[in-house]
């Protein structure tokens, strides 16, 4: 048995359409989220019953990606990283196909991915293992914001990570201070310091760059409700 809630995104009924399964309220799919909202295109939310659909998952887990053709195939991608990765590659926000700039592209993802991991961490944790994930958070965010300003500043400082466009790590940045402002300053606002406006000058550049994108302006609505 499954829940689906259908998430209203775009007019289109053009194809592939795609539906996301993952558990309710949403958790390490806000990227995911914010790359179909940009892309514009037709999906759906599908909440698997827990854990009696576990076995039926590809890794037993959650998100799990399935995308229908009209040739009516499908493919399935689990893997949270994987899926953001795939659904870049399609929307064309992606890097060039140089190896050291696909390269950086994960690094600095795997980056602010390690940050989100440790919020989560320190959300379900005891009090003494709070107090153990709090101070790795914070060596965590200061080396990423060093060095990721620097990166930016490289750029040019034009709230682009690559050139002068919106890519795929515009968007996770965008999603990670979504999730940062609302969801992780209510467990953790100290958190907040260290991407403040003054902390992070250019990623926050990039945030408020990227959301003001059309396409966004209902993804943005929904972390401030």
């Amino acid at each position: 048995m499954t829940n689906d809630t259908t998430i209203p995104s775009s007019t289109s009924t053009s194809t592939p359409t795609f539906v996301l399964r993952n558990h309710a309220p949403p958790a390490r799919a806000e990227t995911i989220e914010a790359l179909f909202a940009y892309a514009k295109v037709n999906w759906k939310l599908e909440v698997p019953s827990w854990p009696q659909e576990q076995a039926n998952q590809p890794s037993g887990k959650l998100p799990v990606l399935v995308e229908s053709n009209t040739s009516g195939t499908k493919f399935v991608l689990s893997e949270t990283l994987a899926i953001e990765s795939y659904l870049a590659k399609k929307f064309n926000l992606t890097v060039s196909d140089s190896p050291e700039m696909v390269a950086r592209q994960v690094e600095l993802r795997t980056q602010i991915n390690d940050v989100y991991e440790l919020a989560l961490m320190h959300k379900i944790g005891s009090t003494e293992e709070r107090k153990v994930v709090m101070e790795k958070f914070v060596g965590a965010a200061r080396a990423i914001v060093r060095y990721h300003e620097k990166v930016l500043q490289a750029n040019g400082s034009n709230g682009h990570y690559f050139g002068d466009r919106v890519t795929y790590m515009d968007i996770v940045v965008f999603a990670f201070f979504c999730i940062l402002n609302s969801q992780i300053a209510a467990d953790m606002p100290r958190a907040l310091d260290f991407f403040s406006e003054h902390s992070a000058p250019l990623l926050n550049k990039v945030y408020t760059t990227t959301a003001k994108e059309p396409a966004l302006a209902e993804f943005v609505t929904s972390f401030r409700n």
